[in-house]
């Protein structure tokens, strides 16, 4: 590669820092003009092909001047590189620089820019999704755009490992979103990631949303849901009985079709007050079972105590051998006149059972 007055790029050249000042404003011009005119032929620009371009054009540039403006030039983020197919988001363009023997193998674009009215618009529209002030450089706003998607894709995992039980819904609104992020995300091009927010801003403003509810629901519902989840495994139970109150009856309906729906999230603000007009039709039909219940029992009780005293007074057994016999029976009836509903009576009852056999035991002993 021939250049004037420097047949080859010196590392003192090279090793400038990015950003150093003194840069023609009118080289940046050229260097630009050149590849924006290459890139709209549709012809790659190689690093060795500006090197040899401005170093063998009448007014020759010496290796340290093109170095400078290309320096210059990613500093400013004018231009970028392909690497091995892949476009490169380094700014530090040393990395580019320091390896001439690399140069046939890097590909230089100028990079693509929005118009600044187009940015301005993109700008507002992030800041309305993210809810904070937004970059308003396009490279920084791509990278603020990605740390937030990642954030996003982060707590969506978490939402779909939990949806994933068949006990929360939004399972297909979470796999959308990841879809949608995934989709943005995988785009090698930081101008194709600007311009699909660009070009996909109602898409962008559904999906902000449908995210929003999803982290309001899991974040903050999701306890009241276990909480509607177990209600209705109770009201089942008396379904039949809960149907012949009308206004019950719809609020059951609509309380099941609202923990069956995948997106219920408009609808969370109703729940309580559909669980109000169902439980006090619930408490009063459980009420009135237990009371049933309650009464069958004792009565049984008492057949047992008539029993065992019964066959007691035929055996002729002492005070203190009736007692003994008697006692858990008698302790027993007294447990059950005092339970309440949602208690232990079917357990006090299954003791009362084994008493009753102990009691009979002690009555065969005196025989």
């Amino acid at each position: 590669m021939k250049m004037a007055n420097d047949n080859k790029v010196s590392s003192r050249h090279l090793q400038l820092p990015l950003g150093f000042n003194k840069t023609d404003p009118g080289d940046l011009k050229r260097v630009m003009v050149f590849l924006d005119d290459r890139s709209s032929a549709e012809l790659p620009v190689s690093l060795s092909e500006v090197f040899s371009r401005f170093s063998e054009q009448s007014d020759a540039w010496s290796g340290a001047r093109i170095t400078r403006t290309i320096s210059s030039l990613f500093s400013d983020r004018m231009i970028s590189c392909v690497v091995n197919g892949n476009a490169s988001l380094y700014y530090h363009s040393s990395i580019f620089l320091e390896a001439p023997d690399q140069w046939e193998r890097i590909q230089v674009i100028p990079r693509k820019r929005l118009a600044s009215c187009e940015m301005e618009a993109i700008v507002y529209t992030c800041q309305k999704i993210f809810g904070m002030d937004c970059p308003s450089d396009q490279d920084d706003l791509v990278h603020f755009l990605g740390v937030c998607l990642k954030q996003w894709k982060s707590l969506l995992a978490g939402f779909s490992s939990l949806a994933e039980t068949g006990k929360y819904p939004g399972a297909k609104d979470i796999s959308s979103c990841l879809f949608f992020i995934q989709m943005w995300m995988t785009k090698p091009d930081p101008y194709e990631k600007i311009c699909a927010v660009r070009d996909m801003e109602s898409a962008l403003s559904s999906f902000s949303h449908t995210f929003i509810q999803l982290k309001d629901f899991y974040e903050n519902w999701i306890v009241r849901w276990e909480f509607w989840r177990r209600s209705i495994e109770k009201f089942v139970e008396f379904q039949s009985e809960i149907e012949d109150d009308p206004e019950a009856a719809a609020a059951l309906s609509r309380l099941r079709h609202i923990l069956e729906k995948q997106n219920p999230w408009d609808d969370l603000i109703c729940m309580d007050d559909l669980i109000a007009r169902i439980k006090p039709v619930y408490d009063r039909i459980r009420d009135e079972r237990f009371t049933l219940l309650q009464r069958d029992m004792l009565l049984q009780i008492d057949r047992m105590i008539e029993t065992v005293s019964g066959s007691l007074k035929n055996v002729h057994a002492r005070d203190e051998v009736r007692n003994k016999a008697l006692f858990e029976l008698q302790k027993i009836k007294k447990a059950i006149e005092f339970e309440r509903p949602n208690g232990l009576i079917f357990k006090h009852w299954e003791i009362a059972e084994e008493a009753f056999e102990n009691a009979q035991d002690i009555v065969l002993s005196q025989s």
